[in-house]
């Protein structure tokens, strides 16, 4: 007769194994107790069969020499995710998982997650909004997108519109740069825009990018914003064990705001291909 047993979980340890349980799932390892339950080797052979890992390090090891090297270099700065092997197996697993193409070479700064901004029909006031404040100039704004255009409008393309806001002459002044993306289909590519004064202050600085008005969809990612002080902030909209984004709300000069929200289908935080 089989042997049944139970358990109970206190809860406060209930988020650290559910911690675990995901981590395992993230690279693609089966969870299996060691006694009991598993039965005999060849259970224990079906269930090794069922990880996608070893498919993942396989894939690894057929890379070339230059192709793991370029893995080894890319950097995705968040707290769960690494260079190299394990981040190539990581993304492997979970493309495996999602139905995706598998990975191919690596770039400098590895994309992952990012923000797929629609405005089907083109009917609508669609932008984001990001805001900060006590920068040093000149400031530089850098960031990658992809955009897929459905309807083409000369007068509202994909536009990113800085604003730089500083005390002189007794009132408020600003210095402003902005980025108008050509038409058609556009593959990821990484845009730098510098502007300002160097050494001026600047109380607060408001980032607009914008598909008022335009049938199109834009991915973003990696948006790196720095002064001549260094970098003061980044985003690539990746989180820990792939969980949903959720963004920080416009408080005091500083985060995000999303209009009309930050809903489907306006916006999706999704995995990027």
């Amino acid at each position: 007769m089989a042997k049944v047993s139970s358990l109970t979980i206190p809860p406060a340890w209930r988020p650290l194994i559910e911690a675990i349980f995901r981590w395992y799932s993230i690279n693609g390892l089966p969870i299996f107790a060691r006694q009991w339950l598993q039965g005999s080797r060849y259970m224990k052979y079906l269930k090794q069969q069922s990880s996608k890992f070893s498919s993942a390090s396989e894939a690894w090891n057929a890379l070339s020499s230059v192709t793991q090297a370029g893995w080894n270099s890319a950097a995705v700065i968040a707290t769960t995710y690494a260079r190299g092997y394990r981040l190539y197996t990581s993304d492997f697993i979970w493309r495996q998982k999602a139905g995706l193409p598998a990975p191919e070479g690596a770039l400098a700064d590895y994309q992952l997650f990012g923000i797929k901004m629609s405005n089907l029909g083109g009917s609508q006031d669609v932008h984001i909004r990001r805001d900060d404040k006590d920068l040093v100039g000149q400031i530089t704004f850098k960031f990658s997108y992809k955009k897929n255009e459905i309807t083409p409008n000369v007068s509202f393309p994909f536009r990113v519109i800085l604003t730089a806001y500083y005390f002189g002459q007794g009132t408020i002044l600003t210095d402003t740069d902005s980025f108008s993306a050509p038409g058609g289909d556009i593959a990821w590519n990484t845009i730098t825009r510098t502007f300002g004064t160097a050494g001026r202050k600047y109380f607060h600085l408001r980032v607009i990018l914008t598909i008022d008005q335009y049938d199109a969809i834009i991915y973003l990612d990696n948006l790196i914003l720095s002064d001549s002080i260094g970098e003061q902030h980044r985003e690539n909209f990746n989180t820990e064990d792939y969980k949903a984004w959720v963004p920080n709300t416009l408080y005091r000069k500083r985060d995000w705001l999303f209009n009309p929200s930050f809903v489907d289908p306006y916006f999706i935080h999704e995995y990027l291909t």
